[in-house]
């Protein structure tokens, strides 16, 4: 794999920021079950969701990195 990849990868503060992502898309994942067809789909305010997704991307690596310089 390449060096590069790898140490992101291995970073505290990408696996920080992918579980907040991880945690924001669980929010809406009921709201993605409860589409019965694709208007509903397209009705849905993805403008909102895509900004708690990344809430939770940049929350995720903040705290991670917090985490990172009083455990580490």
């Amino acid at each position: 794999m390449n060096e590069w990849i790898h140490a992101v990868l291995e970073n505290n503060i990408f696996r920080g920021a992918c579980a907040g992502l991880g945690a924001a898309a669980l929010v809406d994942y009921a709201a993605f079950r409860g589409f019965k067809n694709l208007d509903e789909a397209l009705r849905y305010d993805w403008k909102t969701a895509c900004w708690r997704w990344g809430q939770g991307f940049v929350g995720g690596a903040i705290t991670a990195a917090g985490y990172g310089s009083v455990i580490g």
